[in-house]
């Protein structure tokens, strides 16, 4: 089963301040905002990652104390 990208992170980071995760809703905006980032500062920047959604299953224990 595959689940779906719900969005795209890209990773700000500067020294003093710590890290910054802006979400976007496409690829294009996340790619636009990082490209125009790197352009204007001298910031690290991530490349956009994408966000998946997931699905945690419990498995109950059948081992007893």
């Amino acid at each position: 089963m595959t689940f779906p990208v719900t969005s795209y992170v890209v990773f700000v980071y500067q020294g003093e301040v710590g890290t910054h995760t802006p979400h976007f809703p496409s690829m294009d905006e996340a790619e636009k905002f990082a490209n125009d980032l790197r352009a204007l500062t001298k910031l690290t920047i991530s490349e956009p990652i994408p966000v998946i959604a997931t699905e945690e299953v419990k498995i109950p224990s059948c081992i007893k104390d």
